[in-house]
């Protein structure tokens, strides 16, 4: 099934226009076609093409099912950007592609890259969401600080970095279904001691990944992964 991303206004449906291009060059979707599309709602809606340009496609619409591809459990990633970000693109890929809510780009003391083009990590979440058939898009935040990230509210929050600490759990033992769980991931030279102690302070739980030191955008891989099959 191909998908596109759409929106609803009123009684029609009009695709973003990103995607008419596709539909109509590529697919050659024309007057009379249905389409399959998402509005980022989680629903899968149905669409009956009545206009369609080089610039412009609309019609009418039913929704086909509620829930569309929904994973049972709420999981945002504030992560490091690392230097090469190709490897981080990759990150945001399968992490949407497993199910995540929100994926914060995290700016550390010892972060190698600050600056981060959003707009490109929306469009590779974009793909990986309709590649893996999903009616929820994942939010790709702007960078922030991390002392300013950690200074709202977030629920069961867990921290994964490599300094020795006799509080370290293995991150299954701190997942519980219903409960929506933040994980924080560090640059390639780690959080430094202040903000892992900052981070316990307004309730982090430290925790390892396993035995191995992982690359940051492969810490974030196994955060992930591991959630999605504990409580997916």
């Amino acid at each position: 099934m191909q998908l596109f991303l759409g929106q609803i206004k009123g009684l029609e449906f009009y695709l973003d226009k990103a995607e008419v291009q596709h539909c109509v060059k590529v697919l050659r979707k024309t007057v009379g076609d249905s389409i399959h599309f998402i509005c980022g709602d989680g629903n899968l809606y149905l669409g009956n093409i009545s206009f369609a340009s080089k610039s412009n496609v609309y019609g009418s619409f039913t929704k086909v099912k509620s829930n569309f591809g929904s994973i049972p459990y709420e999981l945002t990633v504030a992560i490091a950007p690392t230097k090469n970000m190709d490897r981080f693109e990759s990150f945001v890929e399968k992490a949407v592609e497993m199910g995540i809510k929100r994926i914060v780009p995290l700016i550390c003391e010892r972060s190698e890259r600050k600056i981060v083009k959003i707009q490109r990590l929306e469009k590779i979440a974009l793909s990986a969401t309709k590649q893996s058939m999903k009616g929820t898009l994942t939010v790709i935040s702007e960078a922030i600080p991390f002392k300013t990230f950690c200074s709202t509210d977030h629920s069961n929050m867990l921290i994964a970095h490599c300094e020795e600490d006799g509080q370290k759990t293995s991150i299954t033992e701190q997942l519980t279904k219903g409960l929506a769980t933040t994980i924080l991931i560090g640059p390639e030279g780690d959080f430094s001691p202040s903000e892992i102690a900052l981070a316990k302070q307004i309730g982090a739980k430290p925790i390892h990944l396993g035995s191995s030191r992982l690359r940051t955008e492969t810490a974030g891989l196994v955060a992930v992964a591991t959630v999605y099959q504990q409580l997916g």
